[in-house]
């Protein structure tokens, strides 16, 4: 006979005692997991990320869990998983069966630490729910974004990308901050729903929403939101007019940059999709160009080049022993190869568009017995040549990369990935008339403490960052929902920094992002466009993020940790023997 769904006992002063049945945990995981994806688009009803995590709180706040509890709750997070990540799987079929599966195990493995990690702090170190589970559930978003190459997409605190005014705390402590007052005001909730387990020493729920609690609540979202108003208005028109220089800097004009979004969904095995990717980007470019003189900069999404690539020797160039003989005559053709690339962007930007460009391709290199592949952004200037160049330094996992696959190369065979990216080496402003712009590649926006780091490497160079600009090939998504997850991402990347952030998006979604994270344009999925934007200086410091980083996730981790610890070491001790009672 199974357990009802909850029991409660009580013995005179003994604590209550509150567990559930399995059926009950399954349902509370299920439940919780449904309704946060439904908080992610496509459906974006936002306001159930303030209610989806209570089904998982409770399951934190029982005295017992049942057998089997675990693997409900892992499955509810692989659910999660499944059904917000469902696009990953469109461009290939190794992709749908395989890279997205593996990529959703390995994140729904993050639910049941936060339910297990939680459970021995509170039942074990006896530290109240609202304290615990903010810090836990930050602590391992943290631990995401850096774990293999980090992966920060839907985090919690994402759910409210659209109410700026909360999202605005981001400057100081990152959208891991939005996340952490979500758990702690859920949280609350949570202790004040039925069946509350008693604290041992006061007898009384700890932490519920007794009046104190409500008061304490209420001033604490009311403080967020006026202190968000208040950088709302503080921030608001930067990109548009950038803020006083003060004679730090040389007066700077506004620069125009237009960013061309084509429509091609990536169809592996299609032997014309590079061809008509780089037709369809060259007849839009001749549109925008007709209709917006005078651009400063016209932008490529990533990889949009086709078949025109970079090639070049590396410093270390040598060919495997059985072609060593050949080695001259590649020092000598790939040099040429590499310089008729340079005449063909020459050709486009000053006989063509009359305009410089940011142009998303490829880089061979060929190094020491092998060849390197690197994503690159190449910056064409005013007189036509290749002046800087930023090669991705994140390659996404199973996308870009198979972890492991040095190891094991028969892997790549398996997916359309190739041999895998060479990563790049580091952060590159691109100075379009004064105003410097700093290029991220693909998902690299999706990662904070990357972006972040970039903004402070040019700062600490002493070149002021005044917007960042992504360039992303978002055709193997296939118009999903993909993509306004990476679009959140964008808009927390640019309040974090404080800078705006432009995006050039194949298939979608482009934008202009001012610094407070509002949209000011953006593309529908899947159509042929283009957006123009004037972007102006800024000597504005960087951000309290920016210059700090992830202290506060950091501090979360470690209290984590020692949470743990001492929670497991509360829990090993033997229980108190009971005094005799006298006759």
């Amino acid at each position: 006979m199974h357990p009802p769904d909850s029991q409660v006992a009580s013995d005179g002063d003994q604590p209550t005692s509150f567990s559930f049945s399995w059926r009950c945990v399954a349902f509370l995981s299920c439940a919780s997991a449904l309704l946060l994806a439904a908080a992610f688009p496509p459906l974006n009803l936002w306001p159930l990320g303030w209610v989806a995590p209570i089904g998982w709180l409770m399951l934190i706040r029982v005295d017992t869990l049942p057998r089997r509890s675990y693997w409900w709750i892992y499955f509810s997070g692989f659910l999660f998983w499944m059904t917000v990540l469902y696009g990953v799987g469109n461009a290939h079929w190794a992709t749908r069966l395989l890279g997205w599966p593996a990529l959703c195990a390995y994140l729904a493995v993050y639910l049941p630490l936060f339910v297990g990690l939680s459970r021995i702090m509170v039942h074990g170190a006896r530290v109240p729910l609202p304290l615990t589970a903010p810090i836990v559930w930050t602590a391992l978003e943290y631990v995401r974004a850096h774990f293999a190459t980090g992966f920060s997409i839907a985090q919690l605190g994402h759910t409210q990308v659209s109410v700026l005014p909360l999202i605005q705390v981001s400057e100081f402590i990152g959208a891991y901050g939005v996340s952490f007052v979500m758990m702690l005001v859920l949280a609350l909730v949570a202790t004040a729903l039925p069946g509350a387990r008693r604290h041992p020493l006061t007898r009384r729920v700890p932490l519920g929403l007794t009046r104190g609690g409500l008061v304490a609540l209420a001033v604490m979202v009311g403080v967020g939101y006026f202190v968000g108003g208040w950088l709302l208005l503080d921030f608001s028109g930067q990109l548009e007019w950038g803020y006083s220089r003060g004679g730090q800097r040389d007066p700077v004009q506004p620069v125009k940059v237009g960013l061309v979004q084509g429509s091609i969904d990536t169809v592996f095995g299609d032997p014309t999709q590079s061809e008509r990717t780089f037709e369809q980007y060259t007849a839009l470019t001749d549109h925008l160009v007709q209709n917006h003189r005078n651009l400063d900069l016209i932008v490529w999404p990533e990889t949009t080049m086709g078949d025109y690539i970079l090639h070049e020797i590396g410093d270390d160039f040598a060919l495997p022993d059985d072609k060593a003989d050949q080695t001259d005559a590649y020092r000598e053709q790939v040099p040429k190869v590499g310089d008729k690339f340079a005449g063909f962007v020459h050709d486009l930007s000053v006989n063509r568009w009359k305009a410089p460009l940011l142009l998303g391709t490829s880089v061979m290199r060929y190094g020491h017995k092998r060849i390197e592949h690197a994503n690159a952004a190449i910056h064409v200037g005013p007189r036509g040549t290749i002046d800087a160049r930023y090669e991705k330094v994140h390659p996404v996992m199973f996308g870009e990369y198979v972890p492991g696959g040095d190891y094991v190369p028969w892997v790549y065979d398996l997916l359309p990935i190739g041999g895998g990216l060479t990563p790049g080496k580091g952060p590159v402003a691109i100075d379009v008339d004064g105003v410097n712009l700093v290029p991220c590649i693909c998902f690299e926006n999706t990662v904070p403490h990357l972006v972040a780091d970039q903004v402070r490497q040019m700062d600490q160079a002493g070149i002021p960052v005044d917007a960042l600009v992504t360039l992303t090939n978002d055709g193997w998504f296939w118009g999903s929902s993909i993509l306004d997850l990476h679009l959140a991402c964008a808009r927390f990347r640019a309040v974090e920094n404080r800078r705006p952030m432009l995006v050039a998006a194949n298939t979608g979604i482009s934008a202009v992002i001012d610094s407070q994270g509002k949209l000011l344009q953006y593309s529908p999925t899947r159509k042929t466009t283009y957006l123009v934007a004037d972007v102006a200086p800024t000597v504005r410091p960087i951000s309290s993020y920016t210059k700090n980083g992830d202290w506060f996730a950091g501090l979360c981790l470690v209290l984590t940790i020692i949470g743990a610890i001492a929670g497991w070491v509360v829990s090993r001790r033997p229980p108190p023997t009971a005094p005799q009672k006298g006759n």
